[in-house]
């Protein structure tokens, strides 16, 4: 995607190579903005702008080149604003901020349901990030239903079981660790509501998957849906029975 969407001239490149490339990314423009425009404005024109690499602003007001490898699919991002939409959860929550794809997908469901909040944890924000996610919950207008935790999962997700806290969609996209994935999907099933979903991106990657075995033989409280979107693995809570103490199914 990178290299389709470079708007200066590669070394080299005649005058014809050019014009093709430019009829590539006004055909990739159409074709990406008709896969989001359902979510409407300002979402689809933020979410439009990154995906092209445009430059973004940080919340220290600076912008800055974002990493094209960073990001959800559109077709991952709509998938979840449309189960959004069908299940109008109150309170939702990710792990993994970054420069707020997903943030602006939950963001644009929650304005088309008419109420909600959405948590987003992530310590390194302001860090690697340099804040451009918490700067486009500002722009599109939803900071109000929006919060923020600048710290580990783990610890946040410690409190919010302590405070019985419920959601009842958590997408997990933080640090990709098989150890860390396990961790966090362990901790979210905590508070993860009957009924509610937590989703696992990043299903190309070997931790990913492995940690989506372990849950399909041996988390009986959590059913696996279908889906047809690639690179995420989806479950959804049928039961709060607990595991007994000495449970153990091997998994591949």
């Amino acid at each position: 995607m990178p290299g389709v969407f470079r708007l200066t001239r590669p070394r080299g490149a005649s005058e014809s190579e050019m014009k093709r490339g430019a009829s590539i990314r006004r055909k990739a423009l159409v074709l990406l903005s008709r896969t989001i425009e359902r979510i409407g404005e300002p979402f689809a024109s933020l979410l439009l702008s990154m995906y092209f690499g445009e430059p973004q602003a940080g919340s220290d007001g600076k912008m800055y080149q974002i990493d094209a490898a960073t990001r959800i699919s559109p077709q991952q991002g709509m998938w979840i604003y449309d189960l959004c939409l069908a299940c109008k959860p109150k309170f939702t929550l990710e792990i993994g901020f970054a420069y707020g794809f997903s943030t602006l997908y939950f963001l644009a469901a929650i304005k088309a349901n008419g109420s909600g909040t959405h948590v987003a944890i992530d310590p390194f924000e302001m860090t690697a990030w340099n804040g451009i996610g918490l700067q486009l919950a500002r722009t599109c207008g939803m900071a109000s239903s929006f919060r923020f935790l600048d710290e580990r999962s783990s610890l946040a997700l410690s409190r919010f079981r302590h405070e019985q806290a419920k959601f009842e969609v958590i997408f997990i996209d933080g640090n990709h660790r098989f150890d860390d994935v396990l961790v966090d999907f362990t901790l979210a099933a905590e508070i993860c509501g009957h009924g509610g979903i937590i989703i696992l991106d990043d299903m190309w990657m070997a931790s990913i998957r492995k940690v989506v075995a372990f849950i399909r033989s041996n988390r009986e409280d959590f059913t696996q849906v279908p889906t047809t979107v690639e690179n995420i693995a989806v479950f959804r809570k049928i039961s709060n029975k607990l595991r007994e103490w000495n449970h153990f199914v091997d998994f591949k």
